[in-house]
Parts: structure tokens; C-alpha cells; sequence
């Protein structure tokens, strides 16, 4: 399990902790990519803003970035129409066709209907962590482990070649009203670090963006750098990519998420690392399977209309012997 960050919010400071001696990585501060049979999608983000859209070389054909921040550091490039079980040589081009890194080389997955012979895959949980909140530990224990370490523990499982990783969720650890969260990482210590949240505004363009900067980016671009640039990748969401540990009390049910939560989860996923492509398109899915997620949504709805009830419920909410709970 790999369950750390980096403390600080200076992109330099980041920049020249992720450096590799083999990999030159330029301008380039994290690229995260994504594969399917014929499609790639990548996130990238850069030590400086880019004047002009920055272009993915796949060999030879250009493919224009989308900028995912109005800054210009934070962008994606969506490669179509490719061949599945290839392997293609990439490089960024910047302004006036300067190489922003070194190239390297990323793998479209096999066919849908191919029987590959074998499969490694990487997997691990609860990824994130902010070296500095480890400041609020005592007696010697910390919170999270050292970033220098988490980068090693992920360049030793990438020692053995797989063909994708999973991080099975808890990107990111920065829990905002769970009672049991805030107890172990005081609220002054995130307002030290990284500032305040207004959750009626959004995440994007407005003074909420700086906030959300300093305590994601520390705990994603100093991690991964670009040592992923040639693993396909599969981030999964858990609570705490919502800002907040899955808890119930008397005094709050941190979950479901509410929209700033949503948002705040959306957010880390657009900067940092790519969305799941979807698979080819069949017209022959079977009815049964189309009724039976009719039937899961149905029950989620359920559910959640269940918890939205308890929390207006004040007999619900307090009752006699209430016990706390949270993990």
C-alpha cells in the first residue's frame, strides 16, 4: 500500500522532486495516460503555462491538447483511431515545435476479441497523503508515509513491467468535516498549508482554485511525475477523493456526497488523471442486462432518499444511544 505525499505548494519545489536520471522530462511535471484497443487519453501538466495549445506527435500525426485549466499548465490529448496491440512513439511539441520532454513509447491495448496469453497487473490502495500534515503527528508516528518512499514503493512494482495499474481510490487525503478525520489532522493545519474553502463557489475560477491546488497537487504531481508515461492507468475514486471520510454521527452523514463534494472529486480527476474510456459500442446487449442496472438505479435511489430523510429527521438524527462510527 502506498499511502503518502509532498508537503509545499511551490511547482518548482515539485518539478525537481520528480526528476528521472534515464528520462528527460523538460518542461513536463506529471503525465498520466490511458489506453484502450484505439484510443489513448492523457493528462499532462507542465512547470510553466503554455503560450499555445501544446501538440502530441504520435508517430508523426499531431494531435492538438484541451486545455483543463484557464492557467495553461494542466492539459489532455485525446488520441483516436488507432491500432489495437501497437506500440506508438510519442513526444509534446511546444511553441515555435520545441520538444517539451524526451519522447517515449505508449501501447493501445489488444482487440476486444483477442485471448492474450498473459497479464500483469499492478494494484494498490489509499495513494494519497500530504507530507505536511504530517506535522499534527505525534509520539513519532506520522499520517502518512514520507513522499520519498511512496515514490519508491511505485518505481519498485513498475520494476516488474505491468501492463496496467489500478489505484483502487483515496487519491487524495483531505477530509473537510468528518469529525473522526479532523480530529487526527486539525482544521488550522489545512488552512495553514493550503488556505480555506467556500463550498458555495466552485472549484474553478474563483479563489477556490488556489485552495484546491495546494492540497491536491502535492500529493499527486511529486508521486507519479512521469514515471506512468508508458503504463496505462485506472484511478478509481473512494471517499476521500470526495474531501471527506465516510462517516455518520449525530451531528453529520458526510455521505452521499453533496455537489461541492462532486465537484471537488471532478476536479482532481480533470487535472490529474485521465477519465475511463468507454468500450466499443454493441447494439446486441441483451434486454436483461439493461433491466437489471434499471434495477440497481432504482434501489440506489432508494437508499439515498432513505439517508437525504435522516438527515432532516431529528429523531433519526439524535437517537437515544447513538454511536459514533467512521473508518
Amino acid at each position: 500500500m502506498i499511502t503518502a505525499g509532498i508537503g509545499g505548494p511551490a511547482a518548482a519545489a515539485e518539478a525537481a522532486s520528480t526528476r528521472e536520471k534515464d528520462w528527460d522530462q523538460g518542461e513536463v511535471q506529471h503525465l498520466i495516460p490511458t489506453v484502450s484497443h484505439d484510443r489513448f487519453l492523457i493528462k499532462a501538466s507542465f512547470t510553466q503555462a503554455q503560450s499555445t495549445a501544446p501538440e502530441l506527435d504520435v508517430n508523426g500525426a499531431r494531435v492538438r491538447g484541451q486545455a483543463n485549466a484557464s492557467a495553461g499548465d494542466f492539459w489532455q490529448f485525446d488520441v483516436t483511431g488507432l491500432a489495437p496491440a501497437t506500440s506508438y512513439k510519442l513526444s509534446l511539441i511546444g511553441a515555435g515545435g520545441r520538444a517539451l520532454c524526451e519522447p517515449w513509447t505508449l501501447s493501445t491495448f489488444p482487440a476486444p476479441d483477442a485471448m492474450p496469453k498473459r497479464l500483469r497487473v499492478m494494484i494498490y490502495t489509499c495513494g494519497g497523503g500530504h507530507d505536511a500534515l504530517n506535522e499534527a503527528s505525534q509520539d513519532g508516528k506520522i499520517s502518512f508515509l514520507p513522499s520519498a518512499l511512496r515514490r519508491r514503493l511505485l518505481q519498485r512494482g513498475l520494476s516488474f513491467k505491468p501492463d496496467a495499474l489500478i489505484a483502487n481510490g483515496d487519491q487524495i487525503y483531505w477530509d473537510l468535516r468528518a469529525p473522526l478525520s479532523i480530529k487526527r489532522v486539525p482544521e488550522a493545519l489545512r488552512v495553514k498549508i493550503a488556505g480555506t474553502f467556500d463550498r458555495s463557489l466552485p472549484v474553478f475560477g474563483t479563489p477556490n482554485e488556489a485552495v484546491f491546488r495546494r492540497a491536491t497537487g502535492p500529493q499527486i504531481i511529486p508521486q507519479y511525475g512521469a514515471l506512468l508515461r508508458s503504463t496505462p492507468v485506472f484511478f478509481m475514486q473512494d471517499d476521500h477523493d470526495y474531501f471527506d471520510n465516510d462517516e455518520a454521527t449525530d451531528e453529520i452523514i458526510t455521505f452521499p456526497p453533496d455537489f461541492f463534494m462532486l465537484q471537488m472529486a471532478r476536479a482532481t480527476r480533470l487535472l490529474y488523471y485521465p477519465e475511463y474510456l468507454p468500450d466499443r459500442k454493441s447494439s446486441a446487449r441483451p434486454a436483461r442486462r439493461r433491466r437489471a442496472r434499471s434495477r440497481t438505479r432504482r434501489r440506489r435511489g432508494v437508499r439515498h432518499a432513505a439517508l437525504r430523510q435522516a438527515r432532516r429527521d431529528p429523531a433519526l438524527r439524535h437517537p437515544p444511544h447513538a454511536n459514533a462510527c467512521g473508518s
